[in-house]
């Protein structure tokens, strides 16, 4: 399977400007299933990181505790049930069975919309109908396909690949050099700055795939998650390098994600 690259122009193809016809609905509108009590700030990343994608909602599903947290941060994301056009399960979810998050996933199912799976909601993988991205990191791939996370490391296009194909997924292996694959493709992103590895950039990188889903909620099929994945990869990278020389500051690589959209934006 020859190893394919990704490139600012093609990730434009993926973050259309909007029209003067379009309304917050045309633009896509993404639900979030993220947070919990343990871990109250990947609701706030993930929902700041989708917003600033430029999409047209952010609807949050989570604790009650977490929601009121979101609204005093982000007043602008709605916590009332209503149209969505893609989901993002999971991130800072603890990795026990959720009832909200199966609910979610059959509901995702029946409708054939499109999904991200993190972290917490990476064991839903086998279960998903509609096309779903899974976002591991090298342990949680090393759990879903019972090896060690050094077998993992050691050849991450092999076992991203046959993880695609045993879940009939797209699989987005996160690390330094970032894979994204399929059961035909692979996709090799350009090494990231070794900053990244801190808590919290995988929740922004999760809103950041989240939003592209709904905003290509339209044309998003089975085949193209690759692309999008890899486009998601690469604002997330750009703005990580663009915001900070040193330490990520989180608020910061999100504000800097705004800028990036408005660059590569056709």
């Amino acid at each position: 399977m020859e190893l394919e690259g990704w490139s600012a122009a093609e990730s434009s193809a993926y973050l259309p400007l909007p029209k003067s016809s379009d309304h917050k609905y045309r633009r896509g509108v993404l639900g979030c299933v993220t947070g919990s009590k343990q871990f109250p700030g990947a609701a706030l990343l993930t929902t700041s990181a989708a917003l600033s994608v430029g999409i047209g909602m952010v609807r949050y599903f989570g604790p009650d505790v977490v929601k009121k947290a979101v609204i005093q941060n982000r007043p602008e994301v709605v916590i009332q049930t209503g149209n969505v056009n893609a989901y993002l399960l999971g991130s800072g979810v603890p990795a026990k069975k959720s009832l909200l998050r199966k609910i979610t996933m059959e509901m995702a199912n029946r409708a054939n919309l499109p999904k991200v799976l993190d972290a917490g909601a990476l064991y839903l993988a086998g279960a998903s109908k509609s096309p779903t991205i899974i976002t591991p990191h090298a342990g949680e791939l090393a759990e879903l396909l019972n090896v060690s996370a050094k077998t993992i490391e050691g050849d991450p296009m092999r076992y991203a690949t046959e993880a695609a194909s045993k879940f009939k997924v797209t699989v987005l292996l996160k690390g330094n050099e970032t894979i994204v694959a399929n059961q035909f493709r692979v996709i090799k992103l350009p090494a990231a700055t070794s900053w990244l590895a801190t808590a919290g950039t995988g929740d922004v990188l999760a809103g950041i795939l989240g939003a592209l889903l709904a905003l290509n909620h339209e044309k998003v099929t089975k085949d193209n998650l690759i692309e999008l994945g890899a486009t998601a990869s690469y604002i997330h990278a750009q703005a990580a390098a663009k915001s900070s020389k040193g330490p990520i500051n989180l608020e910061k690589m999100i504000d800097q994600i705004a800028i990036e959209i408005g660059v590569l934006s056709h």
